[in-house]
């Protein structure tokens, strides 16, 4: 008799939710039902059909269905949300003032984009473990501030840890991505703090972003398995509990708690991912409060009137203001 197969739901259709379906089918190997989500059903449906041959190919009994986004996946342990209401892809694809302005502001002018689609994916989780992949940095403290269900994010600390390699911790944040101008991400062997992070992290810097989805995509692939799983696993992953910035977390039987290197508190961590969110264009407290740099507001004054502060239902309503900015100003690209 076969196993009854676990349940699983990823959200989007994009580069990124493609190279973590893909690496789904590669690495579930026990029997799994995943169900893909998106607005796009051609794409999608094309996702499903390849993924389920790939895991056939490879021996694996993992089953990979089309259905429209919003759908109520029943009895989903874990869904995985890759998409949003914006697209980093849209600069390379239909340039315009829009994509000009988020280029001077950086990803956080679309953090209400971002968070308000989250916001939305979360609602129909229900009880499974929901993982948020789009800008988790900064908008899963939202998600947790309004009570939302948020378990951890995917990707952003998890691809810079795989690219440092070995058996580290590493606190890094989205920022990290790129080399800081000054300090960096910090890592650890064991009790010692490592000193060479920029060596270790130059070649995944120096790759395309475009391109780096095939690792990200692998490393949320990877999370979504080990969900599954009764642990303990040790990882790192972005806004774990609604945490700013990524971490080292340790994950056993769907709970998940911080796996911090000694003599680094809780509160020392976060206070330092602080520092690198307001680098990155806007600092997400705990509490949900988005506290935009001095460079986004000047950048997007010409535009739009954006407040330096932000608590967390504001930043999900301000897409709405933000949306009818993008239309005015990507003209009749849309």
């Amino acid at each position: 008799m076969r196993p009854v197969p676990r349940t699983v739901a990823v959200i989007g259709s994009g580069s990124l939710a493609r190279a973590v379906v893909y690496s789904l089918a590669d690495v579930l190997t026990e029997p799994v039902d995943v169900h893909l989500l998106a607005r796009s059903s051609g794409p999608l449906a094309t996702m499903a059909h390849i993924a389920t041959r790939r895991s056939a190919l490879l021996g694996g009994q993992a089953r990979f269905t089309a259905h429209p986004l919003d759908t109520v996946v029943a009895g989903a342990e874990v869904v995985l949300n890759c998409s949003s209401t914006h697209s980093s892809a849209e600069a390379r694809v239909r340039p315009s003032a829009w994509t000009d302005l988020i280029k001077a502001c950086g990803i956080a002018l679309a953090l209400p984009f971002h968070a308000a689609f989250a916001a939305r994916m979360s609602r129909i989780a229900g009880d499974a473990l929901f993982v948020n992949a789009a800008f988790p940095d900064a908008v899963n403290p939202v998600l947790a501030a309004l009570s939302l269900p948020i378990h951890c994010g995917a990707g952003n600390i998890a691809t810079l840890a795989a690219s440092a390699g070995g058996d580290i911790r590493m606190l890094a944040h989205h920022y990290h991505l790129s080399t800081p101008p000054r300090d960096e991400a910090r890592m650890w062997i064991g009790a010692d703090e490592v000193t060479d992070v920029r060596d270790r992290l130059a070649p995944l810097r120096a790759c395309e972003r475009p391109m780096l989805n095939d690792l990200t995509g692998h490393t949320a692939a990877l999370l979504v398995r080990d969900l599954l799983r009764e642990g303990p696993i040790r990882t790192h992953v972005p806004g774990p509990l609604g945490l700013p910035g990524g971490y080292p977390v340790l994950l056993e039987q769907g709970r998940i708690e911080l796996d911090l290197p000694p003599g680094v508190s809780e509160a020392d961590a976060v206070a330092w991912q602080l520092t690198w969110g307001a680098l990155d264009g806007v600092a997400v407290d705990r509490r949900g409060r988005a506290t935009y740099s001095d460079h986004v507001l000047e950048a997007a004054e010409r535009y739009v009137k954006l407040p330096s502060t932000m608590e967390p239902a504001e930043t999900i309503a301000f897409a709405e203001e933000l949306d009818l900015v993008r239309k005015r100003l990507r003209g009749n690209e849309y």
